[in-house]
């Protein structure tokens, strides 16, 4: 696998951790491949996220960002299934509700 030379890129070691399983790992990077920068580094901040899921307010927080860009990748990544609405909501600082967004395979352990 070649690694995207952007300053957004993420190896392929970052979208897994040590403890999962081949499959995981195979998979994890399997996508990678296949993804532009931003859509990339939202892919790899959801991994990272793992079981605990994240808000896009706590995305945006994430990458130091007011603009639309990064809610707009996730947005992408959730129409091709790679994010997913676990269903839940998360209250935010200033009193609203948030979803609570997860990788495919890690928002069904978000609800448990």
């Amino acid at each position: 696998m070649t690694t995207p030379t952007t300053h957004l890129s993420y190896s392929p070691g970052s979208l897994y951790r040590k403890g999962d399983p081949a499959t995981s790992r195979a998979a994890a990077i399997s996508v990678l491949d296949t993804l532009p920068a931003i859509q990339q580094a939202v892919y790899a901040y959801a991994y990272a996220q793992g079981f605990h899921g994240f808000t896009d307010d706590e995305m945006m927080q994430h990458f130091q960002s007011t603009r639309s860009t990064y809610r707009t990748r996730r947005a992408e990544l959730t129409r091709a299934g790679l994010i997913v609405d676990t269903g839940l909501t998360r209250t935010l600082p200033t009193g609203r509700k948030a979803i609570i967004w997860a990788m495919f395979d890690k928002a069904n352990e978000v609800k448990k």
